[in-house]
């Protein structure tokens, strides 16, 4: 009858095929039965997804080059800023897989060998982890667009507490560093460290941004991470850095800061050799950052107004951020030792009894 569709043998194919109709168009694909009636229950299975809305034709044929292909197009139209990551975390998926790998056949069981390969190059959990949450949103994406039925579940690996990055600066330190480096840059350096922002944030600043009567700097959402601007107010350290830019402003440089009229870009060279003159070799420039939340934390500052500084949008990702030193905890033991019901007390060192 019309609507229940066909099956058919095509010369030298021991294979059924069937024809079945979604949305007017005619749809022709293999059952990969060689027996008729389980070629007709293949048939009656995929009318029924029709009815139901379910069916995805020619899923087989979706490749890893495709996902890619909509990953990559839904980066650029939401205009997201890691789009320029994507190829490189592709590229190792491209290798283990290939590139005209089926979606289909990109299954968990496929994923946790990769994992097992990834590991044996000495990838980290956090990078594969990366690269399989981008395998997983271009798999939501083709289920979004009715090329796929379903997605695989997407292993994910935990953190491994030996990468997390646990280096913070004193406020000593900072200014030591700072004191080492080309000017321009530890103006960058210092000013990382009082205001808690990232980097990429502080080298996009211009002088538009400054509003020296309000004493307040005004990052615009384009360029913060999370497309959320925020404020900050001018005072104190932030103020006598912006005092020494204001007397290296340029009229033909818009940026605050800048070396010789161009805008810092990366300065990780000069950085190293820093850190190394002055015995903190290894430490990164997003250390600041770091420290600069716990410094405010430590200085009293209460967390909401710490997140409305640095940008962090959960107190869950602060709380990364809130690093304990071993002073902290010997100030602790300190205390817990003086403390008597309120009342500081002498503490009496334990004698030693004569053998």
């Amino acid at each position: 009858m019309r609507g229940d569709g066909r099956i058919m043998k095509y010369p030298g194919s021991c294979f059924w095929y069937m024809a079945y109709s979604v949305n007017g168009k005619e749809v022709r694909e293999s059952t990969k039965q060689t027996d008729e009636q389980r070629a007709r229950r293949v048939l009656r299975n995929k009318i029924a997804e029709v009815l139901r809305g379910e069916a995805v034709p020619h899923e087989n044929k979706l490749r890893l080059g495709d996902l890619y292909e909509m990953l990559t197009t839904d980066y650029e139209t939401n205009g997201r800023r890691s789009l320029k990551t994507i190829p490189y975390a592709l590229r190792h998926l491209r290798d283990f897989f290939g590139e005209g790998a089926r979606a289909v056949a990109i299954t968990t069981d496929r994923m946790q060998q990769y994992i097992k390969v990834r590991q044996r190059e000495g990838a980290a959990s956090a990078t594969i982890n990366i690269e399989l949450a981008l395998l997983g949103k271009a798999f939501t994406l083709a289920v979004r667009a009715k090329r796929l039925r379903t997605k695989p579940y997407v292993p994910k690996l935990a953190s491994d507490p030996t990468r997390v990055r646990r280096g913070f600066f004193s406020r000593e330190e900072v200014e030591r560093l700072a004191r080492q480096l080309p000017k321009p840059i530890g103006d960058v350096v210092l000013f990382l460290f009082f205001s808690t922002w990232r980097v990429g944030e502080a080298r996009t600043l211009q002088w538009r941004d400054y509003d020296r009567a309000e004493a307040a700097i005004r990052l615009r959402p384009e360029h913060s991470k999370n497309k959320h601007g925020r404020l900050l107010p001018v005072e104190g350290e932030l103020a006598v850095i912006m005092e020494r830019r204001s007397a290296a402003r340029r009229l033909d440089c818009p940026y605050i800061f800048h070396r010789e009229g161009q805008r810092i870009g990366d300065f990780r060279k000069v950085w190293d050799r820093a850190c190394r003159a002055i015995g903190l070799e290894g430490r990164i420039v997003h250390d600041l950052r770091r420290s600069g939340v716990r410094h405010l934390i430590r200085a009293g500052v209460p967390p909401h107004t710490v997140m409305a500084m640095s940008g962090h949008r959960t107190a869950s990702m602060l709380k990364r951020y809130d690093i304990i030193s071993l002073d902290d905890l010997r100030q602790a033991a300190r205390r817990g030792s003086e403390y008597n019901g309120g009342q500081t007390a002498a503490v009496t060192p334990l004698r030693r009894e004569n053998p």
